[in-house]
């Protein structure tokens, strides 16, 4: 049976199909709906919430929440068929250097770090902390930190031990640090494809060869992975299972399953960099592999990167039945993470701040991933293809005849950078994608001199400006001129 929140979006929803209401009117404010309907705030928030998440609401600050409709079924980029091989990943150095600019780097914007609560969380902690902050961090991490990390999944995702649970310098660290402990340099290791540049070039950096697995028709091709464990081609897998950068699509819970089952079946390890397990857009999260994982052969890794700030360095692993060798390999290359930062971490868990922040911060990449997609769609060819993520801060897009190379050259003369995709593949892929990321906010409405906000709106703007500047030279690479009729809605 549903519930009245439940009752009154499918309300909502039917008003809409049915031409009650329509696009771009905007709904009484919360405390009038409460009204109007006779329910309490809390249930308008719930219901304003999942139409928010079901794509048939937004939200616009200071302004009101007012009626879209859901992406619908336009295409979605190709992920090509292949037989997976053996290769040598090679440095992508020469963008290294390039600009951050907004759209370059998977970042939220700084306006949605609690920088206040964090500031807050850290003077508490000093001062209950302060006769313990001079001493040398303990290698396996503050017993307090890991029992909070372990008391928020055990309530919110699934269950994992403190004891077990080992922290790090963010998640590409412990990443770095599972890869060390359970194979060695000339080693292949299957990843899926496309896959995430950092983690192609930190495979790179560390002499270990790689076997692109096809993520085909939204399904990771589980045959040929277990045709290369079974054949012994592959020593270890790196995969992320959750919003997986850059595409954005999560691996079913059958497939994460069969995963876990064949690194039993044959004693393969499987790394999991789940960094963006906690950015669905709905209320609840799917799981990890490590979920399913029985004997221990996921090393499950993660961090607060994506959701709070890459600067904090804060990341952790549950290794299985890596643990020993893993805090050994901890205790002698890395001698422990900051210990302040993991005080302040633990204060802001336990508080039951970072969940509030989660919740808001969802709400907000929600609203990022509709306009993102939806200027995509207005200002690109029509044959774009452009990915619908269900969580995460980038978006994946194909162009038919793009050259992302040399548009990433050309744009870098107006200051504006983004992923190309053939950083995402060892194997001469992509070549006609990219990735954008969605952590900042992009304003395309004129905003008042006196707004209180004028300095993020116009920085907003300044976005979306460098966007439709981004998207002209897309047009004019592949021969499609921007609608001027459409960039000036």
């Amino acid at each position: 049976m549903s519930t009245r929140y439940q009752q009154l979006a499918e309300k909502i929803i039917g008003d809409i199909k049915n031409g009650r209401l329509e696009v771009g009117h905007k709904l009484p404010s919360i405390r009038q709906f409460a009204k109007l309907y006779t329910v309490s705030i809390n249930t308008v928030l719930s219901c304003f919430n999942s139409l928010q998440e079901q794509g048939w609401l937004e939200s616009k600050p200071q302004s009101g929440f007012y009626i879209t409709k859901p992406f619908g079924k336009n295409t979605t980029p190709d992920f090509p068929a292949f037989t997976s091989i053996v290769s040598q990943p090679q440095q992508v150095t020469q963008l290294k250097s390039a600009g951050r600019g907004p759209f370059y780097v998977s970042l939220i914007a700084p306006e949605l770090v609690p920088f206040d609560q964090l500031s807050r969380c850290f003077k508490r902690a000093s001062i209950r902390n302060e006769h313990l902050l001079h001493l040398y961090p303990e290698y396996q991490g503050l017993g307090a930190l890991r029992k909070a990390i372990s008391q928020h999944f055990t309530s919110q995702y699934f269950p994992i031990e403190s004891n077990k649970v080992v922290i790090t310098n963010g998640c590409i660290d412990a990443v770095r640090s599972a890869i060390e402990v359970s194979t060695k340099p000339g080693d292949a290791i299957a990843i899926t494809s496309p896959c995430f540049n950092g983690l192609i070039e930190l495979l790179a950096n560390m002499g270990r060869m790689v076997v692109e697995i096809p993520f085909h028709q939204a399904q990771l091709d589980l045959q040929q992975l277990e045709h290369h464990m079974s054949e012994g081609s592959i020593q270890a897998c790196l995969f992320s299972a959750n919003h997986i950068n850059p595409q954005g699509n999560c691996l079913t819970s059958a497939q994460k399953q069969r995963i876990a089952e064949l690194a039993s079946q044959y004693r393969t390890p499987i790394i999991e960099d789940d960094v963006y397990l906690e950015l669905g857009y709905a209320n609840f999260c799917p799981l990890p592999i490590k979920h399913w994982d029985k004997s221990g052969w996921v090393l499950w890794c993660n961090s607060i990167s994506k959701t709070i700030s890459p600067s904090y360095r804060l990341g952790w692993c549950e290794p299985g039945r890596y643990f020993n060798e893993y805090l050994k390999h901890r205790s002698v290359e890395y001698f422990g993470v900051n210990l302040a930062a993991q005080y302040t971490l633990t204060e802001f868990i336990y508080s039951g701040l970072y969940l509030k922040h989660l919740r808001k911060l969802r709400l907000k990449l929600s609203q990022h991933s509709r306009e993102y997609h939806q200027l995509l769609m207005t200002h690109l060819p029509n044959n774009a293809k452009i990915s619908m993520p269900k969580g995460g801060i980038v978006i994946w897009v194909q162009v038919p005849n793009l050259d992302s190379y040399k548009l990433f050259e050309e744009a870098k003369k107006h200051n504006i950078y983004f992923r190309p995709g053939f950083e995402f593949s060892t194997i001469d892929l992509y070549q006609d994608c990219f990735r954008i990321n969605i952590g900042w906010p992009i304003q395309s409405q004129k905003i008042a001199k006196d707004s209180s906000y004028d300095k993020n709106q116009s920085m907003a703007n300044q976005r979306y400006q460098e966007f439709l500047k981004l998207c002209e030279l897309i047009n004019l690479q592949v021969k499609s001129p921007i609608n001027s009729s459409k960039i000036s809605k």
